[in-house]
């Protein structure tokens, strides 16, 4: 599970700040103007801790990875967007690795795998989707094997 403070230290190494906002039509967003983010959470729309985690992740990982984009862009370039910062919040904060060993104490079930790393379930199946089937990990391995990546 990571810390809150990784996140936002992350956060600050990206050049991103991060405000409290009442947004409405989204829990989270992020705006880039000259190198520098402006990450906005609007905490009424969070349902839970793991909700708020992974809205901050994913937009984390939006200015870590400079994957922005004007709000009239084409879909397509969205979508590209929106992988790469899933992309990169899966192998920043839920690594192969972590994965297996939380399998390997008995977490087995996305639901139970959310509630270890207090992440929302779709993150979790998001995560184990791109390990296994696009990165071809075998995450069902016996145990002090490691995964390699």
């Amino acid at each position: 599970m990571t810390e809150l403070s990784t996140i936002y230290q992350d956060a600050q190494a990206a050049g991103a700040q991060i405000f409290p906002y009442s947004i409405g039509f989204t829990d989270a967003a992020t705006i880039e103007s000259e190198g520098q983010y402006g990450i906005f959470l609007d905490f009424e729309q969070f349902g839970c801790m793991g909700d708020f985690f992974w809205a901050l992740i994913h937009e984390v990982s939006h200015c870590a990875t400079g994957c922005t984009h004007r709000v009239s862009s084409p879909y397509d370039l969205v979508a590209r967007h929106e992988y790469k910062a899933n992309r990169r919040a899966i192998e920043t904060y839920l690594p192969a690795a972590a994965l297996q060993k939380a399998m390997q104490a008995g977490y087995t079930e996305p639901w139970q795998l959310a509630e270890y790393f207090t992440l929302p379930e779709e993150a979790i199946r998001m995560a184990l989707e791109y390990w296994t089937q696009r990165r071809g990990l075998d995450l069902n391995i016996e145990p002090n094997n490691e995964v390699c990546v």
